[in-house]
């Protein structure tokens, strides 16, 4: 059976989102590439099955949260928005660990195997985890000889 793409591209996604964590996670850069891919891979979703991926919404949040932080500085606002809109994330994913047993039998009905099953749980395993980080991240960012800059 031929795997379909999705298959090759969680395990890559969450391999460069957590390379953007480790290697940019001081300056908080790698925040809009990643919430951006994640976004438009939402939308993908949603075009493709005709159902609502809340990835559209929690994604946003974040895109906008790294975009006001890019216009306006690390400031205690851009700091909480972006905390908060990373646990966001997280809770969605964490959705597809709470519900596995429907969502399995779910996909088992489809054409998903069961190898691009394991997958995609392990993929939103460790995005839970991701995402906690980067919340956890941001909100340390303005610690430790980091500058906030106060509203």
């Amino acid at each position: 059976m031929s795997e379909s793409i999705g298959t090759f591209l969680m395990p890559l996604y969450a391999i460069a989102s957590w390379f953007g964590l480790c290697t940019q996670g001081n300056s908080g850069k790698y925040m809009l590439p990643v919430s951006l891919v994640g976004w438009i891979w939402a939308g993908i979703n949603c075009i493709r099955t005709k159902r609502l991926d809340l990835g559209v919404i929690s994604f946003f949040f974040v895109i906008l949260a790294s975009l006001y932080e890019r216009h306006y500085g690390f400031t205690r606002g851009a700091k909480v928005a972006l905390s908060v809109s990373s646990v966001m994330v997280a809770m969605n994913y964490s959705l597809v660990i709470a519900f596995w047993n429907d969502i399995q039998k779910d996909l088992a009905k489809s054409s998903k195997s069961e190898l691009w099953m394991n997958i995609f749980w392990g993929y939103c395993a460790s995005m839970v985890v991701f995402w906690v980080c980067a919340a956890v991240k941001n909100y340390m960012r303005g610690e430790n000889g980091y500058t906030v800059v106060g509203l």
